[in-house]
């Protein structure tokens, strides 16, 4: 008898999809995809939006995760894109919830979310029980957690809101890295606000966490926070290039980025001591750790 345990990963072609399927595979997992424009073997095709999916291995799926969602810094937050950020994320995940019924096998669901959804505060370090904040994307997490929470009665479920995820594969760090590259280093706005942050091989080892301990509830996936000079001067350090040059001021970045902005000049300090107090240990922290490593490659 097979007893090897099926995972569907919605948003499994993305940054951390990619390393969390390859890390699955790695402890014997067998892994489906789900995409809007599958051809090829182990991925399954669908489409949120016109609620259509091909229903043919969804009886083999034990752990339903869901990465899906839109690119929250690549464009202009226009009228539009915003309302593609949240269908993106609130549609899909609310899709998931009906073709759950049709995972006979399915034991537990893990949904992401963000860690932007907290009050902008410099006074304070935010836990999981902090509520949300009025701005957009605060807004958009919530909606997008209760979405999640139509799991409630289908089968356990974790919820996770990610902090930016550090990984060579593109993302964040590649943005922090373009001006670096060309000896443009410089904090941007003041430097002193503070981005809470994660190592991409942590982040999926948490999830492997969630799914041996079969984790409940809402958990902050954040290794550290850290001010955006130390961020910087850290990324330039390790690309040998110099880092002198004086701040971007925020008006500009406002100017250049719009409401977007926000995604660079918030501060946000976010506690980890409810993932710590279930047991889990970063491999990836501090800061220094985590460069190191990511460069090293």
């Amino acid at each position: 008898m097979d007893t090897t345990k099926t995972v569907l990963i919605a948003g499994g072609s993305g940054l951390i999809g990619k390393q969390l399927t390859k890390m699955l595979k790695e402890r014997g997992y067998s892994v489906y995809k789900l995409s809007r424009n599958a051809g090829k073997q182990g991925y399954i095709q669908w489409d949120p939006k016109m609620k259509t999916v091909d229903e043919k291995h969804l009886d083999r799926i034990h752990i339903l995760i869901n990465l899906a969602g839109a690119n929250i810094g690549d464009k202009n937050w226009t009228s539009a894109r915003k309302k593609e950020l949240i269908d993106s994320r609130v549609q899909s995940t609310a899709f998931l919830s009906e073709i759950a019924a049709k995972m006979p096998k399915l034991t537990y669901y893990i949904g992401a979310s963000g860690v932007n959804c907290y009050d902008i505060s410099q006074q304070k370090v935010f836990q999981e029980t902090d509520h949300y904040g009025t701005d957009f994307l605060s807004t958009l997490v919530r909606d997008w957690e209760t979405a999640s929470d139509r799991f409630q009665g289908i089968c356990p479920y974790m919820k996770l809101r990610i902090a930016m995820v550090l990984s060579n594969a593109g993302g964040s760090l590649n943005a922090m890295k373009g001006p670096i590259k060309f000896g443009l280093g410089s904090p941007l706005g003041t430097g002193n606000q503070y981005h809470p942050w994660i190592h991409v091989d942590d982040l999926c080892r948490m999830v492997l966490f969630g799914i041996d301990q079969k984790l409940e509830g809402t958990y902050n996936a954040v290794a550290h926070c850290d001010t955006n000079r130390t961020m910087m001067k850290g990324i330039a350090k390790y690309m040998h290039r110099p880092f002198f040059l004086p701040a971007v001021p925020s008006g500009i970045l406002k100017f250049i980025l719009g409401e977007r902005s926000m995604l660079v000049l918030s501060d946000l300090r976010v506690s980890n001591d409810k993932i710590k107090n279930a047991g889990f240990e970063f491999k990836f922290e501090p800061l220094n750790k985590a460069l190191k490593a990511l460069f090293s490659k």
